[in-house]
Formats: C-alpha cells, sequence, structure tokens
C-alpha cells in the first residue's frame, strides 16, 4: 500500500521542483530588467536635480555677493565723479547708511584713508525678526525693520601721538553727538587684510574679495568674515583711500537658508566652503546654521570651521570625495562629474558642487548633498511596488506548490527533530507519524522505542558520560585515565536501625526524599552522581566534564544539601517519622577514571587511593562526633572560602602516612558569626595542644565544651590533654592519632 503514495510523493515532488524553477526564472529575469530601467532613470533624474538645485542656489548667492560688489563700485564711481570738486561725504555716507537700512545683509561699510589712516565705519544693530528678502537682494524692501537709528557710526581719527580716537554715533547724530568717546580705543584699519588687499589693486582694476577671517569683535565674541575691498584713486591715480564692505559667515549662512527654502526639496542641505592656498578647505556658510555649527565655551556659535569640526559628518565625508579640481577654475567640472557618491554611517548620499564667482578669488565651492533614500523616495516607492506584486505572485505560486510537497515532509522533520533532540539526551520532544507513507509511520514507532529504551538507561549512567560517548561518535570501552577530581560520599547514620522500624514502601519513600535532596545540589553545582550504595550516595566533581573549582564546588554542595534536608527533618518531625542524619566526608585527588568492568557489562566510575580515602573520611565522622570531614587537599583548594576547625593528623586504615583533616562548618560570608569565632578559639586551643602546652590547651577546650556541651571534638581533646598532662607522650610524638578501623 505504501508504494503508491511513495509515487505520488516523487511525482508531485518534481513537478514542484520545475514550477518552482520556472517561476523564479521568471521573474528574476522582470526583476533584472526593473532594476536596470530604475538604474538608468535613477542616473537621468540625479542629474536633472543636481542641475536644477545647484543652478538655483548658486544664481541666489552670486546675486548677494554681486550686489555687495555693485553697493562698492557705486561709491567709487560717486567719489570719481566728484574728485576734482570738493567731496560731500556726508551725502555719500547718507547713500551707504540708506544701502544698509534697505538690505542689512550687505554687511558693514568701511571706509579709511591711506595717508593718515581716517575711518568710517557703518554697521547695523543686529536685530531679532529679521529675513532677508532672497527673491531680489537688490530691490527696496519698504517693509524693512530698520531704520537710520539703527545704523552704528565708529570713526576712528589719528592722533598726534600715533594713537587713535574711537567715537561712536547713532547716525543721525553723526558727526556731532557721538555716544561714546575713547582716545585710544580706535586701531589703524590699514593693517587689516582687507585693506591690505584694497591697496594692492591697481586704481583702474575691479575690487576683490579677502578670504574669511575675523574681522571684528562685538558681545558676541569674535566674528568671521570677508571684505570686498577696492582702492579709490585721486586725479593723479594716486591711492588715498579704501573702500570696502564686510561680510560677516553669520549672514551668510543665514542667506544660504532663505535661498534653500524656496528650493522645497525634503532633506537636501547646502554649504558653501573655501579653499584656502594650502588646500585646505573651511565650511563658512551652512543652510542649518547653528545646528551644523558647533558652539565655544561661551556659548557663541563659530562659523568658520574644518569640516571635521562641524556636528553633521556628512560634510566631512563629501568634502574627502571631491576630485582634487581647483574651484576658481570658469567651468569646475562637467554636468556628469559635478554629481558624485559618498556614504556616511553605512548610508549612501548624493553630492552636489558647483563654483561660486568663476574666475575669481576666494575659492569657494557650493555643495548640496542629500540621502540618497529621500532624494529617490518617490522612485523607490514605486520600483518597491513593482517588485511587491511579483513577490506576492511568486509567492502565492510557490505556496500553493510548497503545501502539497509540506504535507508529505512534515513527518520527516518531526522525525528529524526527534533523533537531535535524543543526540542531545533531550527526550521531551514526542514522535507523531500521521503520514500515509507506512515506512515513516514505521520508523517513527522504532524512534519512540528507542527515546524510551535511552530515556531509562540515563538513570543509570551519568548524562555526560552518554554525552561525551555520542560526541565523540564511537562505543564505549574498557579503560582509564588519570584525573584529579573531588570525591564525596554519604551515609545516613543507624540506617540499620531504621530499615528495621519502617515498612519496605516506607522505607523507599523517605530514602528517596533523603536522596533527592543532594542529588539536585549535586547536579546544580556540575557534579555527577556516581551511584546510590542503598542509604549511601558517593558523587565526584570535574570527571567527566571539566569542572572549575571543584573542590569548593563539592563542599558547596554539601552545605546546600543539609540545608535542604533540615526542611525535610523538620517536615518528617512534624508527621512523627524517623529523622535521618548524615555523616559525609570530602577528598580530593587523582583517580582512576573511566569504564570498568567487563566487555558484557561496563561502569563508568572512579577508583583509586584517593576514593578510599575519601570512604574513611565519611565514617570517621562517628569516631569525632562531626558531620562533614574534609582532607587537608581538599581544604587547601578551597582557599580560605570555607569555614572550618582542624580534627587530627591522623593515619586511616590501610594507610601508613598521617593525613591532617578538618570539620566543615559552613561557606565564607555565608556563616554565623558564633560559629567563626568558635572556630578561630577552637584553632587556638588545637595549636597550643600541638605544642604540648597541656594545662594551656586544656583550659581552653573545658571552656570550649562548657559552651558546647554537646561537642564530642572539645571532650576528646579535654581527655587528651589531661592525659598526656600526666603521662606525656615521647619525643617522636607529632599530635597525631593512627585508626585501625574503617
Amino acid at each position: 500500500m505504501s508504494l503508491p503514495f511513495l509515487n505520488i510523493f516523487r511525482l508531485r515532488t518534481a513537478l514542484l521542483v520545475c514550477f518552482i524553477g520556472l517561476t523564479m526564472f521568471s521573474g528574476l529575469t522582470i526583476t533584472f530588467l526593473t532594476l536596470r530601467l530604475s538604474y538608468t532613470a535613477r542616473i537621468n533624474y540625479t542629474h536633472e536635480v543636481g542641475h536644477l538645485l545647484t543652478h538655483s542656489v548658486t544664481v541666489k548667492v552670486d546675486n548677494f555677493l554681486q550686489n555687495v560688489e555693485d553697493n562698492v563700485e557705486f561709491a567709487e564711481r560717486f567719489l570719481f565723479k566728484m574728485k576734482n570738486e570738493k567731496v560731500d561725504y556726508h551725502l555719500l555716507f547718507d547713500d551707504l547708511a540708506h544701502s544698509l537700512i534697505v538690505n542689512p545683509n550687505l554687511g558693514t561699510f568701511y571706509y579709511t584713508e591711506e595717508k593718515t589712516g581716517y575711518t568710517v565705519k557703518f554697521a547695523v544693530r543686529e536685530k531679532p525678526g529679521f529675513k532677508f528678502d532672497s527673491r531680489d537682494p537688490t530691490r527696496l524692501n519698504q517693509v524693512s525693520l530698520y531704520t537710520e537709528n539703527d545704523i552704528v557710526v565708529e570713526e576712528t581719527i589719528p592722533n598726534p601721538s600715533g594713537t587713535f580716537t574711537l567715537k561712536t554715533y547713532s547716525y543721525p547724530d553723526f558727526p556731532n553727538k557721538p555716544l561714546s568717546i575713547d582716545e585710544n580705543g580706535g586701531h589703524d584699519q590699514r593693517q587689516r587684510p582687507w585693506y591690505i588687499l584694497g591697496k594692492s589693486i591697481p586704481i583702474i582694476e575691479k575690487g576683490r574679495w579677502t578670504n574669511c577671517y575675523s574681522f571684528s569683535k562685538n558681545t558676541k565674541g569674535f566674528r568671521t568674515g570677508l571684505v570686498y575691498a577696492t582702492g579709490l584713486g585721486d586725479e593723479k591715480e594716486n591711492l588715498f583711500a579704501v573702500l570696502g564692505i564686510g561680510v560677516g559667515t553669520e549672514w551668510i549662512s543665514d542667506y544660504l537658508f532663505e535661498a534653500m527654502q524656496e528650493i522645497h526639496k525634503r532633506g537636501v542641505n547646502s554649504f558653501i566652503f573655501e579653499k584656502l592656498p594650502d588646500n585646505t578647505k573651511m565650511v563658512l556658510a551652512h543652510s542649518l546654521k547653528e545646528d551644523v555649527f558647533p558652539k565655544d565655551q561661551e556659548g557663541n556659535t563659530n562659523y568658520y570651521l574644518l569640516p571635521k569640526e562641524m556636528k553633521d559628518p556628512a560634510i566631512e565625508k563629501m568634502l574627502l570625495s571631491l576630485p582634487e579640481i581647483p574651484l576658481n577654475q570658469s567651468r569646475l567640472m562637467s554636468d556628469f562629474e559635478n554629481i558624485f557618491y559618498f556614504d556616511v554611517n553605512g548610508s549612501d548620499h548624493i553630492g552636489i558642487i558647483k563654483t561660486i564667482l568663476p574666475g575669481t578669488s576666494p575659492d569657494w565651492g557650493l555643495c548640496l548633498y542629500v540621502p540618497e533614500k529621500v532624494l529617490f523616495r518617490n522612485a523607490y516607492l514605486h520600483l518597491y511596488m513593482a517588485f511587491s506584486i511579483l513577490v506576492v505572485v511568486m509567492i502565492i505560486s510557490i505556496f500553493l506548490s510548497f503545501a502539497l510537497a509540506r504535507t508529505a515532509s512534515k513527518p520527516i522533520e518531526g522525525l528529524v527533530l526527534l533523533a537531535q533532540k535524543i543526540g542531545r539526551l533531550d527526550f521531551t520532544h514526542k514522535a507523531k507519524a500521521d503520514s500515509k507513507i507506512i515506512e515513516i509511520k514505521d520508523l517513527a514507532h522504532s524512534m519512540s522505542l528507542m527515546q524510551i529504551g535511552l530515556q531509562a538507561f540515563t538513570q543509570y549512567l551519568p548524562k555526560e558520560v552518554l554525552k561525551s560517548l555520542f560526541d565523540a561518535g564511537i562505543g564505549a570501552s574498557l579503560g582509564g585515565k588519570e584525573k584529579n577530581v573531588s570525591i564525596m560520599f554519604t551515609d545516613v547514620v543507624d540506617f540499620t536501625r531504621f530499615s528495621e522500624i519502617l515498612s519496605p514502601d516506607d522505607l523507599v519513600l523517605q530514602l528517596n526524599e533523603y536522596l533527592g535532596c543532594f542529588a539536585s545540589v549535586i547536579i546544580k553545582n556540575e557534579g555527577t552522581v556516581d551511584k546510590y550504595i542503598g542509604d549511601a550516595i558517593m558523587a565526584y566533581w570535574n570527571a567527566p566534564r571539566d569542572c572549575d573549582d571543584y573542590a569548593f564546588k563539592a563542599c558547596k554542595t554539601v552545605i546546600q544539601g543539609l540545608h535542604n534536608l533540615s526542611f525535610l527533618q523538620k517536615e518528617w518531625g512534624r508527621l512523627h517519622k524517623p529523622i535521618f542524619k548524615v555523616r559525609i566526608g570530602i577528598n580530593t585527588g587523582n583517580v582512576v577514571l573511566g569504564n570498568i568492568g567487563t566487555k558484557e557489562h561496563l561502569s563508568y566510575t572512579v577508583m583509586g587511593d584517593n576514593v578510599n580515602l575519601a570512604s574513611r573520611l565519611e565514617g570517621l565522622n562517628k569516631v569525632y562526633g562531626t558531620t562533614i570531614m574534609i582532607s587537608d587537599v581538599t581544604l587547601q583548594a578551597c582557599g580560605g572560602r570555607v569555614v572550618t576547625r582542624p580534627i587530627d593528623l591522623v593515619g586511616v586504615k590501610g594507610k601508613d602516612k598521617k593525613i591532617m583533616i578538618h570539620e566543615l562548618l559552613g561557606l565564607g560570608g555565608e556563616t554565623s558569626e558564633s560559629i567563626v569565632r568558635f572556630c578561630e578559639e577552637f584553632k587556638i586551643a588545637y595549636e597550643a595542644y600541638v605544642k604540648k602546652e597541656w594545662p594551656i590547651a586544656l583550659s581552653l577546650f573545658l571552656k570550649l565544651t562548657s559552651e558546647n556541651p554537646g561537642d564530642k571534638l572539645c571532650q576528646i581533646y579535654a581527655d587528651r590533654c589531661r592525659d598526656y598532662h600526666q603521662n606525656p607522650p615521647d619525643d617522636s610524638w607529632d599530635g597525631g592519632q593512627q585508626m585501625f578501623q574503617k
């Protein structure tokens, strides 16, 4: 009956593969063509948008700078017209003041005479709420917020001593009523970069722009900007004065911000940078103004910085991606070359650059940049829609095909998962075989039987042993190896008596409760339960899997196990059941670890002298009246993290060499102060005993016995001290005892 189903499965699988192959080939072909067309359209779109944006912003910035030049040239022509007559400076200054009132973005006017250094400076007080008229910076703005009272005039007059007097006016009061007079507050403007530039230009040539520099100081700190300067000549064409207009970089950023508002392209930003003679690039304006320019310690915005000092990392990334082409060429580069791509923290950006006032100084570049995902949002949206439709069609087609394949493959997937979990000795998953293929049903049944058998087998052998065999891919074999481990033996006190008074069912039930409170903490602390020997437990640490700090974990396990047992003892007392008490021995050392037995039956265990010693320590508790006895090797491995007291230097049965043994009373930081103090006092008394100071030791042990009347070990040492005081041992006495019973 299985063959027809199997054939149908194979046929449907073959059809599924063919159909999926054709669907994916068609989908990939369409996707490739769509992406190719999208890429071509994207390139064309980028060039068109880049040209329009940069052209629009460049024209506006050019107009702004040209307007400054026109005002200077107007003043120059005005003076030239009157050079053969007496110059009416008041009329000239009125014209300059009126220009500032109408267009305060023109900056600051300077007039400095060559011979004397006499200077008149016109500036506009900054007023909140000012908006540049970026549509036409040259036209008169009838709704200007400024009046003549907002014009500040600074007159610098040379003194015979070589200093300069600074007079400050409100323009309507100039030159009659100064607001302030500072006899030595003026500076010789002839030393400023703008004056030196204007002086160097032949009278017959057009003026020039300086590079950016700090040109004035006000209540906001130093301001940076640049000045357009031109020399003024007399009738003999000799220089008699320099006229200039200074424009602050902050104003340029404001102007750029206004110019960008009309582009209406969300996410597009722009900045202007200056290329210095040493090829250093400095950012002097940005459309986002103080959002990208950092502030100094006084809270003032710095408007002239290196790209790496800007808040927006895209600025530095873009300038690093620029080709090395001089900005002051008449044509920066072709339309294709001036659009380029760069990466900012994993995000693709598009950069566009054009020169400003080509062929003149300074070397300025206007840059626009935008994240690619913002510029192509609509294009990507259409692409995603087309691609989504294609994907939906493919998914529907593939889903229908996969529905049949999954019906046949689901049972196999369940069996694969079951096999993987069995390999990890995880028996929580149950096999399900709802397939119509008989072979799969038989396989599921066989794996269920195997799961049951292995699950039962792990109750008799540690899981870590089985896992090591699975990981190695080999079967169990006879043999062993040496390894350093910690071994623990536990035993119930007077268990034989309990087995006589309890029924078999009650005995097994109570014994399982006792074993459970220790087994859980053994596993929790990375130990391995070797075997249960009636009421005894044998466990070890650092085998078969490596375990760090295994001696301390063994000690920690018995303390936690006794804590769990204390709750059981209270419950047994409440139910009037016998109270199990336990004795424990722990030793650390090299053992033989491996599979011991015959080919027919093996036992994974540890053997050796150190295993026997752990068993002897458990038995010695009965002699000294203690509960947990550990070897000196175990104590040293714990490194002072346990609370103990010395018991004795003993030679256990079967060993000639004596060893130091200790009673474990708790863990460091978790034991009561009274127990810690008791252990310290006991150690002092024991040291006096070892030094043969019998009266002192006896006194100390009697004191401890009176304070702890139930402590057998204190009484033992008190009796020994009395005996040795009357019958001192010979010189060969080492303070120890030889035991002749287990």
